[in-house]
């Protein structure tokens, strides 16, 4: 049983070759359309605060795809696996058909990395945008050259809505190009995307920097790049990023305010700091991450908060300074609240900010006497989601309180019209192991994340679980 659940849940990696035609969506099952569900069989709460494991998806262990590369996502009902080769979706009570996007047409096409996926509103539907860092290596007279391809597809059945390919040529020179994702942001109401790019080379960095923007709108259609800066966020066209040469004494961290649309800078605050790096936006504002050395084990450690309209930044100093914490990480709850871990494995220290503002609401680090800093995985709607060593954990992103976890009936079971999603689709819950971890994407819907496969599954490199919400 387990190996045919295997074999059809990796259509992800198997099904994603270069004959395939970029335009259209090959679902599951070998039909070339898949079925719009009706409402979904599971039922909703805004914002979820218990879940139960619905179903467990394989993924093949292959030469592209690796444990960096391969990203876990929930746009409304679905729910979603990305890697180099492709992104695919499942209803996750199992309704329609599932369905599958590759990231390139062509086999002359090489997918370097790829965005987690991001969940926007286009026109009153939930649209799954996602972005490919690629060489094109170039077909008949064409010459090589590096781009950003960036999708919008339907969620219910993976139809594009939109693709924007982005010639990194005229920014880099011929041939040159980038070759990982290091920053993405995204405005759920637009659908625009911020991408920040690591320069493939010497050559490609001495032109657009060591990280560079690239910029895409799925109403225009258009994109742009926009050199030496990396993306903490985008709202309305407005892109908020830093930049500076990243070094000890350089004191040059710079957040910088530019126009999507144009790439012009627009405004620039210096922060006088060696290092500045995005940590993440929420639904106001973009946040940014700086340091330098002060001398004696000591750091100077800063957060800042950056108003798209007018540019105005408000700054947080961390309470951390024996430990150069530039490894922070923020994650916007969709509404009113942001909450940002810092150290190299987020377990420093933990800050909640009012986004309207900018300004810290809450916080607390490693050295609480009553408290640990939980490893956080997502926020939405006003609940963080996180994990200790023990168990899954829900805080109060407005104050940073314990949210007590609902508890689901014993005799609870998703309403699916027919399918049990545990066995449809190629689910197998014998890859499911132990209780359900915090997932690392949420909707009203369910959540999703990816867990390790078992010692005895060596043909697979990870798994997508997919989780009802039942409370």
């Amino acid at each position: 049983m387990a190996v045919v659940g295997v074999a059809t849940a990796v259509v992800l990696l198997a099904g994603c070759g270069g004959n395939d035609d970029k335009s259209d969506s090959k679902p599951e099952g070998g039909s070339s359309t898949a079925t719009a569900p009706s409402a979904p069989g599971v039922p909703s709460f805004d914002p979820p605060k218990a879940f139960v494991a619905m179903s467990a998806f394989g993924v093949e262990r292959t030469a592209k795809d690796n444990d960096y590369t391969l990203q876990a996502g929930m746009v409304g009902p679905t729910s979603l696996i990305a890697g180099l080769t492709g992104v695919t979706g499942r209803n996750i009570a199992a309704q329609g058909d599932p369905w599958t996007v590759p990231s390139a047409a062509a086999s002359t096409t090489e997918t370097l990395d790829v965005t987690a996926p991001m969940g926007v509103q286009l026109d009153g539907k939930d649209v799954v945008a996602i972005a490919y860092v690629q060489n094109d290596k170039g077909n008949g007279t064409q010459k090589a050259k590096g781009q950003v391809v960036f999708q919008w597809l339907d969620a219910t059945d993976g139809k594009k809505v939109a693709e924007v390919t982005a010639d990194l040529t005229p920014a880099l020179g011929a041939g040159q190009g980038g070759d990982n994702v290091v920053s993405q942001a995204y405005d759920a109401a637009t659908g625009q995307i911020v991408v920040g790019v690591g320069a493939a080379g010497e050559e490609a960095a001495k032109k657009g920097g060591d990280v560079f923007t690239v910029y895409a709108d799925p109403k225009t259609r258009k994109s742009t790049v926009i050199p030496f800066v990396t993306p903490a966020g985008v709202l309305k066209g407005v892109v908020a990023g830093a930049k500076g040469n990243h070094r000890e004494g350089a004191a040059d961290g710079t957040i910088v305010i530019a126009d999507g649309t144009t790439g012009k800078i627009t405004k620039q605050t210096p922060t006088k700091q060696d290092y500045l790096n995005p940590a993440g936006s929420g639904s106001q504002r973009a946040y940014l991450a700086s340091n330098s050395y002060e001398g004696n084990d000591k750091y100077n450690n800063v957060l800042y908060s950056v108003d798209y309209a007018s540019g105005a930044v408000v700054q947080t100093k961390l309470q951390a300074v024996d430990e150069q914490v530039s490894a922070v990480t923020c994650w916007g709850d969709q509404a009113k609240a942001v909450v940002c871990t810092s150290g190299a494995s987020g377990g420093k220290e933990i800050v909640g900010f009012d986004d309207t503002t900018g300004k810290k609401t809450w916080g607390y680090t490693d050295k609480s006497a009553s408290r640990v800093v939980p490893a956080v995985t997502a926020a939405f709607h006003g609940i963080v989601y996180a994990q200790t060593e023990a168990q899954p954990v829900l805080m109060d992103a407005a104050t940073g309180a314990d949210v007590p976890t609902g508890k689901p009936s014993a005799s609870w079971k998703p309403s699916s019209k027919g399918k049990d999603p545990s066995t449809t689709n190629g689910s197998d819950m014998s890859l499911y192991i132990g209780t359900p971890k915090s997932p690392t994407a949420v909707t009203r819907y369910g959540g999703a994340y990816l867990q390790a496969p078992s010692g005895s599954n060596y043909d697979l490199q990870s798994v997508l679980i997919a989780l009802a919400p039942t409370a």
